[in-house]
């Protein structure tokens, strides 16, 4: 199928093995895909690209199909490594450092959305979101923590847990599965999902690496991105990824938005016009999106979200709620408690 350039995207493959896990619960595959408005011969292709939107719904409506609020968990866990070409270049590094960092260069193989690996003081740290406008995180987040989780488990032993990971949804009632499959420091309600690893852990050898295939594979990759990097990204896009990143700095102002992305503040103004926009109808439209995802799938008090989406002050906040959602925090918060997951 065709998916716009604008839109997130994700490879078929995650949906491998998707009607096997939905088996043990009773739940046919079809009507799920269907639901989430996909059919079973756009997903046959796993090179085909579909909606990251429509992804992250599939799970969600599969979690509520089977009752299983740990579904997208647990079948983060069922795949084979080699899957995806991604899998052979983790499989046939020559040791874990190599993999994750091969891995971070080469993600946007199989998908459009934020990955990426940082090294400091003794531990590697991956990292990565969604866009601000995408619904049904929950599920989606737990799906790839728990699939990156389980590849370095393959790789170097099924023993192995994560120093530490961060969720960017709120905590569940029960987290007994996520302290089996991940360890006990998990923390939710974080600006990002991440893993972060030991430097002794990420130095082990992979002993079962091909060095010839290893850089066939990524040479492959690098030819995939280069074919991606020919069509240009919805700047649009990448202008609220650094309004969210300045949010997080408490400036977002034109200035260092523009800064951020590398660019004049007259050369921002300019773009987007281009798109038939400004800076600020864009910034209140990024908080808005950020103050309902926060009211929807956190625990987060008000009073950190206001902060999170740009306000000093709980009143502010509350003012703008008011306006983009006719409710205030608390009250669409409690009338988010009543409604279905949200759809693309």
């Amino acid at each position: 199928m065709n998916v716009p350039v604008s839109e997130q995207r994700i490879r078929a493959f995650v949906f491998a093995g998707l009607r096997e896990a939905l088996k043990p619960y009773g739940v046919e595959f079809a009507p799920i895909l269907r639901e989430a408005g996909l059919t079973a011969e756009a997903v046959a292709d796993g090179f085909a690209w579909v909606s990251l939107d429509r992804f992250a719904l599939t799970l969600t409506l599969a979690a509520q199909a089977t009752g299983d609020p740990c579904f997208g968990l647990k079948y983060g866990a069922a795949a084979r490594l080699t899957s995806n070409p991604l899998g052979y270049v983790l499989a046939n590094a020559p040791d874990l450092r190599t993999a994750i960092k091969s891995f971070s260069r080469y993600h946007r193989v199989l998908t459009t959305n934020r990955f990426e690996f940082v090294e400091s003081a003794g531990a590697g740290r991956i990292e990565w979101s969604y866009p601000v406008t995408m619904p049904n995180v929950t599920q989606v987040s737990d799906f790839a923590l728990m699939r990156f989780v389980w590849r370095i488990q393959c790789l170097i032993g099924a023993s192995w847990r994560p120093i530490a990971v961060g969720l960017i949804h709120q905590e569940p009632e029960d987290i007994a599965e996520y302290e089996k499959r991940l360890g006990l420091r998990i923390a939710f309600n974080q600006p990002a999902n991440s893993i972060a690893i030991s430097s002794a852990t990420l130095g082990l050898p992979l002993p079962g690496a091909d060095a010839q295939l290893f850089n066939l594979v990524t040479r492959f990759c690098e030819k995939q991105i280069e074919h991606q990097n020919a069509a240009d990204d919805d700047p649009l896009n990448r202008v609220r990824e650094a309004i969210i990143r300045c949010l997080e700095q408490g400036q977002a102002n034109p200035r260092s938005v523009a800064e951020e992305i590398g660019v004049s503040a007259g050369s921002l103004d300019r773009r987007l016009k281009a798109q038939g926009t400004s800076f600020q109808r864009l910034l209140d439209d990024t908080r808005r999106c950020l103050a309902h995802r926060y009211l929807f799938e956190s625990s987060l008090k008000l009073t950190d979200i206001a902060a999170r989406v740009g306000y000093s002050e709980l009143s502010a906040f509350s003012r703008a709620a008011r306006r983009w959602f006719g409710a205030s925090p608390r009250s669409f918060r409690r009338l988010a408690t009543q409604l279905p997951a949200p759809r693309p």
